[in-house]
C-alpha cells in the first residue's frame, strides 16, 4: 500500500486502542514508514465524513 500523504511504504501495524478503563483491544492500522502517518478504519470514517471541506487558499497581492 502507498502512503496517500508522501507516497511512501506503508505497513500493517497493531496498537492498543483504549476506548474506556476496561474496553482495551488491539486494532489493526497501517502506518507509513516516510512520515508515520497512520491510517484505521475509524480514522478513515472520520475523514470521510468531514462536514467542512476545505478550500484552496486564493492568492493575496502584496504591494
Amino acid at each position: 500500500m502507498e502512503c496517500f500523504r508522501c507516497h511512501g511504504l506503508m505497513v500493517m501495524d497493531t496498537c492498543l486502542n483504549k476506548e474506556g478503563a476496561f474496553d482495551t483491544i488491539w486494532v489493526y492500522e497501517w502506518r507509513c514508514l516516510n512520515c508515520g502517518e497512520v491510517y484505521d478504519s475509524q480514522t478513515l470514517s472520520n475523514r470521510n465524513n468531514c462536514q467542512y471541506k476545505s478550500s484552496p487558499r486564493h492568492a493575496q497581492e502584496v504591494g
